[in-house]
């Protein structure tokens, strides 16, 4: 619920705070193991479970050819830096996987194989695994992995 409430909040101040902008629409989907991603639109076999809309200061008829890339994020609830990523990806038109830490010992395990530790918010980008979040450190992993800015 916490969560929830984040997202909410996050939602209402770029949706009253950045007036003039673009925005793109998000949705937070949830699949049958309880793995929650963020897209444009749920993958079958997942259903919604919320939706964003994301202020991104570029024009609303932009096209991207930012989907393709491959972003899995791992995360607990009330994880402040797991959100800017979320933000930060979202507002590049980028999809997250999103494995949830909290209480899968599955998930666990396997963020402790990729990092040694369970530090969240752990995200892997093609074959690239980041450990917190570095805002110039993703930028530079994104376009290694294909990511372009039609602004710049």
């Amino acid at each position: 619920m916490k969560h929830l409430l984040k997202i909410l909040f996050a939602t209402l101040f770029i949706t009253f705070g950045l007036q003039g902008f673009a925005a793109v629409n998000v949705v937070e989907c949830e699949d049958e193991t309880g793995n929650h991603s963020f897209q444009k639109v749920c993958p079958p076999g997942s259903m919604k479970i919320g939706e964003k809309k994301l202020k991104t200061g570029a024009s609303a008829e932009k096209k991207s050819s930012n989907t393709n890339i491959q972003v899995t994020l791992y995360s607990i609830p009330d994880c402040e830096a797991c959100d800017e990523i979320r933000e930060f990806l979202g507002t590049r038109n980028i999809s997250i996987t999103e494995k949830n830490a909290n209480e899968d010992i599955d998930i666990q395990k396997e963020l402790t194989e990729l990092t040694g530790s369970l530090k969240v918010p752990t995200t892997i980008i093609g074959e690239e695994v980041l450990t917190g979040y570095n805002r110039s450190k993703f930028l530079s992993v994104l376009e290694a992995a294909g990511y372009s800015d039609e602004e710049s």
